[in-house]
């Protein structure tokens, strides 16, 4: 466990500073090009198709970064009212859910979708990359996400994940 726990820890912290320099360049980004609409009146094609680029990948890697510390949205009215025993394995069954759904949809349908547009050849307009780079950090942000769900699969079940619902 403490090497998970040692992982979680180096990636929440990885995470947060990739965060921010991708926030910041996408804040700058998007000011570039409504100043240069308003301003310049031209405004360069590639500011826009870069805002949506950053915007998936901070969508992505925030949400891991949310579920790494257990920061994510949760609806926890019911099992507030469950004792000990019953709200350990219904987290341990939450998370199982989350582990289904991001090895399922992200990592495995992102490979694919990785895949395919690595393949076509399809390229990003205006910043002349390929689209499959848009796509991976869908399996990236799965791949992330598998694990920690393992991890706190773990831990909830050993009664070391957090019990304490906020009520």
């Amino acid at each position: 466990m403490k090497l998970f726990e040692w992982f979680q820890r180096q990636l929440s912290k990885a995470l947060g500073g990739i965060c921010v320099i991708v926030f910041a360049v996408l804040v700058i980004d998007v000011m570039w090009g409504v100043f240069t609409r308003q301003v310049l009146e031209d405004q360069p094609a590639w500011t826009e198709e870069l805002a949506r680029l950053l915007l998936v990948w901070l969508a992505i890697l925030g949400g891991v970064l949310a579920y790494s510390g257990d920061r994510h949205l949760g609806v926890d009215l019911v099992v507030a009212r469950f004792d000990p025993r019953s709200r350990r394995i219904a987290l341990a069954v939450g998370h199982a859910l989350v582990f289904g759904f991001s090895t399922c949809v992200l990592l495995i349908g992102g490979i694919g979708l990785f895949t395919e547009r690595l393949d076509s050849g399809q390229m990003m307009a205006t910043l002349g990359i390929r689209k499959a780079w848009f796509y991976l950090v869908l399996p990236v942000g799965g791949g992330l996400i598998s694990l920690l769900a393992i991890e706190k699969i773990l831990a909830t079940l050993a009664g070391k994940g957090e019990t304490e619902v906020a009520s």
